[in-house]
């Protein structure tokens, strides 16, 4: 398909060109062919219309567990240890392969119509969320959550996967194993091994709570991070959810590794696990990502909330209006994220990159005046400004169909 943007503002994460007005975007397959202030050349099967709109990436959620739709507003006001073992745990056990597709399915269409046009995930039966991904037209990273009990299982399951997968160019899969309070050393090292062998990336919890780190100084004598080490998992590209109680060792050690901590402020916040010293670990050259978790700690999988928080949240925390500026918190939810999942060729509207982005309607009251367009797409905008969702060069969701 090819479409054409015109008369429209590409704000285009690209830190050599920000911001570009009355712009044209040109669309050919799955990538973006023309981006510049001429009108291009050619015909075109899709125009938009694009005054008093803007056209953005797509947003990367580096960390949810999309199926999760089916607990919102579970289990709600309670510490993540009772939430997670009391409540989340056993229900979860009760899981069935037709439950985890509808819980995708609508987690899906949360997220496309608010602006995700990629998402990692963490869960169960990821053979049905790549089913409903593919039919839905998302990007994805698919990985199976591991932990002691179910770890031959899971390895079985993500064999599958590969398999189902092979050759799909928008779904890629990964292995998480859950986190130290739930995978033993044994279980970390199988997880790295098995990673090692089928070139995939970790993607696991970190130090979410000041219990989980107690414990495991209390188990094994060091923290989660430097017990992740000792286990191989950092030998692999690593995205690393919460990241909420590092030591400056650990944070030594995601920085050595390049691996990338994903910052979730809203579930953190909700299950008072604390905050993630996130201006610290930027100032270290730590890749930062951003992530809603899943939509029982959050209770949506809407990004725009995240990346509202994160720009306001350190800023009352360090008492420094300047942390975290407007462009370096987008930053976080696109490129820093399409990075983080390995992608070289996402997270910008630029010649040649893959064609994932979002038309929002800036005639919206809340967003007018607009003296500052990354100002009020960090601030100001609601996932419901989203108007167009295109991944691969494809409309997935439009405002005016209604449909995904």
């Amino acid at each position: 398909m090819a479409i054409l943007l015109k008369d429209i503002t590409a704000v285009t994460m690209d830190d050599s060109q920000k911001v570009i007005d009355h712009a044209y975007l040109a669309v050919e397959g799955s990538r973006i062919s023309y981006l510049g202030k001429e009108m291009p050349a050619g015909t075109f099967d899709t125009v938009i219309d694009g005054r008093n709109k803007v056209v953005m990436p797509g947003l990367v959620n580096a960390h949810t567990h999309v199926a999760m739709t089916l607990l919102r507003s579970y289990a709600d006001d309670m510490n993540l240890q009772d939430w997670l073992f009391q409540k989340i745990f056993p229900f979860e056990d009760t899981l069935t392969p037709e439950m985890v597709s509808e819980g995708s399915r609508v987690g899906i269409e949360e997220m496309l119509k608010s602006g995700t046009t990629c998402f990692c995930d963490m869960y169960f039966f990821q053979k049905e969320t790549a089913r409903a991904a593919e039919e839905a037209g998302i990007r994805a990273v698919l990985c199976e959550g591991v932990t002691d009990d179910v770890l031959a299982v899971k390895l079985q399951k993500t064999d599958e996967l590969l398999e189902q997968l092979n050759g799909n160019q928008r779904i890629k899969v990964g292995i998480s194993p859950h986190a130290v309070y739930t995978c033993n050393p044994e279980t970390l090292k199988r997880c790295a091994a098995y990673a090692k062998e089928h070139h995939l990336f970790i993607h696991t919890h970190l130090s979410e709570t000041k219990v989980e780190n107690a414990d495991c100084l209390r188990d094994y004598g060091m923290t989660p991070a430097a017990l992740m080490e000792q286990c191989g998992l950092f030998e692999l590209p690593v995205v690393a959810a919460h990241c909420v109680h590092l030591t400056e060792e650990d944070k030594e050690i995601l920085r050595r590794y390049q691996a990338t901590a994903v910052h979730n402020p809203v579930s953190n916040l909700k299950l008072a696990s604390g905050v993630a010293e996130i201006p610290d670990l930027v100032k270290q050259g730590i890749r930062v990502a951003l992530g809603t978790d899943g939509a029982s700690s959050n209770n949506n999988l809407n990004m725009f909330e995240e990346i509202k928080l994160t720009g306001i949240l350190h800023k009352g925390i360090t008492g420094d209006p300047t942390v975290l500026p407007a462009w370096e918190v987008l930053k976080m939810a696109t490129v820093n994220g399409a990075q983080a999942l390995g992608y070289q060729d996402l997270g910008m509207l630029k010649e040649g990159y893959l064609a994932d982005m979002i038309v929002l309607d800036f005639s919206a009251a809340h967003l007018t005046p607009n003296h500052n367009t990354v100002s009020n797409l960090v601030y100001a905008v609601q996932g419901s400004d989203v108007e167009t969702t295109i991944v691969d060069g494809e409309i997935v969701w439009n405002r005016a169909s209604r449909t995904v």
